[in-house]
């Protein structure tokens, strides 16, 4: 599952942040909020029934500087007995600071700290032991911009993993990007066309833990009508691997992929605002059977 809602704190910061450049502000502006996001795949598998991650999170920006704080659950979920893969005790904290916003662009610098903890279970449902791996993440994001309706921008992080790296099945480094064009055709339609790239590897040598890529074509297509914006969008596989089996299988496993998606959001004009949406992504693997996932997302967001 995506991290979208990282994304969606990182990118409300730096749109406040860039507000209050713009007019000189000194003032404090928050947002709270909450998400619930869940990924099915058809038929039995080994994550159980599917996957999901619920997140409440606040955030506050004051000149051009912007944090934001968040708590997730993450883990399968076995719907016939109601059992949960992790516990709410996932708590990730970001800081930005806008350097500079004009007519030419924007850059923003983004570092954070995010824990990943785990309580596993037996054969038999019995606890198993705990992990809490610790990921620090370095985010600048950037935008260029050539006029009034063509821009190019995005963010690029990179992210140190430590502690129980083995229990957990994490590479200790990872990078991910996401950037392109934006082209603003009216004041109803814009087109996003971006590359995406994650990347999980291991700097020391001696060691092969959950390395994988992922690399995709990411095409969005805003629609605003009012206080309603429809964003059909599209992933296109590019190229993905993987390799978590580290203890035993060098080899990597190749899968092929797409997704359709689309994400409805509506501004209640009052500090209030929420988000629906639906994905339907098909996966074909060159070991094991093909994977249909079902994802659905829904959130709702108060700004003061």
């Amino acid at each position: 599952m995506k991290k979208l809602l990282q994304y969606s704190c990182l990118l409300f910061c730096a749109g406040t942040a860039s507000v209050q450049a713009d007019e000189k502000s000194t003032d404090w502006h928050f947002n709270v909020g909450a998400m619930y996001e869940i990924e099915n795949i058809e038929g039995q598998a080994d994550d159980e029934d599917g996957l999901y991650e619920p997140s409440v999170y606040f955030n506050a920006a004051w000149g051009d500087w912007s944090i934001a704080l968040t708590m997730y659950q993450e883990g399968p979920a076995n719907y016939s007995n109601f059992t949960r893969g992790t516990y709410f005790n996932r708590p990730e904290m970001n800081i930005r600071y806008q350097f500079f916003d004009n007519d030419m662009g924007t850059f923003g610098f983004t570092t954070g700290i995010r824990n990943y903890g785990y309580h596993f279970k037996d054969d038999h449902g019995a606890n198993a032991g705990t992990a809490n791996t610790v990921r620090y993440g370095f985010i600048p994001d950037y935008q260029i911009k050539f006029n009034d309706s063509l821009s190019f921008g995005g963010w690029l992080a990179y992210y140190r993993f430590d502690h129980d790296l083995d229990e957990t099945g994490y590479s200790d480094s990872r990078v991910e990007t996401e950037t392109g064009m934006t082209w603003i055709i009216n004041e109803t339609f814009s087109l996003k066309a971006n590359y995406y790239l994650e990347r999980g590897f291991n700097i020391e040598s001696d060691k092969n833990n959950g390395e994988f890529s992922t690399q995709e074509m990411r095409i969005y297509l805003p629609i605003s009508l009012g206080t309603n914006t429809f964003t059909p969008y599209t992933r296109i596989g590019l190229d993905r691997w993987t390799n978590w089996d580290w203890s035993e299988d060098l080899e990597r496993e190749d899968h092929n992929y797409d997704r359709l998606g689309l994400l409805y959001a509506h501004d209640f004009e009052n500090g209030l605002s929420m988000t629906l949406e639906y994905a339907y992504e098909w996966e074909d693997h060159n070991e094991g059977d093909r994977d249909r996932f079902h994802y659905a997302g829904v959130g709702v967001n108060y700004s003061f």
